[in-house]
């Protein structure tokens, strides 16, 4: 960066330009932290899948990949239906709780997210304002930032009981069902890879040339 436009900077924009850039560096940290958290947890659940097959596999009942894999994505899709079943009945309750209220109140456009008579209205939320241009931070000649307003406050609202109940439901069943579907695929790709690793055969460490030792010969002491 060009020192005489640092200069002619003020500290307020100096400060700024520093925050922005803990912020992006902060935000590198996390998705990175995330992306090894997705990769460890997806081999940690991939592992799943060599004890829904080793029983076949050690007693050689199966002795193709294509059986493997076959056999595999039938004991995975049981073991995917036992996992998926509760966050599936937990999002239809949550669906059914907004639909009677819907139904009862007669309000089909009802929001149950809106901060006056939905889950929001026990959430801090912050909105960006726009139409003071005194609110606005200008870096380089760009305006950047704008001024955040505290447009609402946690409380609670009789009208939003509903919401409040299906809400959470919903989240949890979400969170709970997308587990359950990464799970589902980090087996099918640990199917896949034991089908062709399980029944491969390695030349690797095999010499034609090398002298072979006698099956009945004693080792030389």
């Amino acid at each position: 960066m060009n020192p005489v436009l640092l200069i002619q900077l003020t500290e307020n924009d100096k400060r700024i330009i520093f925050a922005l850039c803990i912020v992006i560096i902060l935000l590198f940290v996390i998705i990175g932290l995330l992306g090894s958290l997705v990769v460890r947890t997806m081999k940690w659940q991939g592992k799943k899948c060599d004890s829904l097959v080793s029983d076949v596999v050690t007693n050689r009942i199966i002795t193709t990949p294509h059986q493997l894999r076959k056999y595999a994505a039938v004991k995975n899709s049981r073991c995917f239906l036992k996992q998926a079943w509760i966050p599936l009945v937990l999002m239809i309750v949550a669906t059914l709780i907004i639909v009677i209220r819907d139904a009862v109140m007669n309000n089909w456009a009802y929001n149950p997210f809106n901060i006056d008579n939905g889950f929001g209205s026990l959430l801090f939320v912050w909105k960006l304002t726009y139409n003071n241009p005194e609110e606005y931070t200008i870096i380089f000649g760009v305006k950047i930032l704008a001024k955040w307003v505290l447009v609402n406050e946690p409380h609670f609202v009789v009208e939003a009981l509903s919401s409040y109940i299906a809400v959470p439901l919903a989240v949890v069943g979400v969170l709970w069902y997308l587990v359950a579907a990464q799970a589902y695929l980090a087996r099918t790709i640990r199917s896949w890879k034991l089908s062709k690793t399980v029944f491969e055969k390695s030349l690797d460490n095999y010499n034609q040339n090398a002298p072979q030792q006698p099956e009945n010969s004693e080792p030389v002491q």
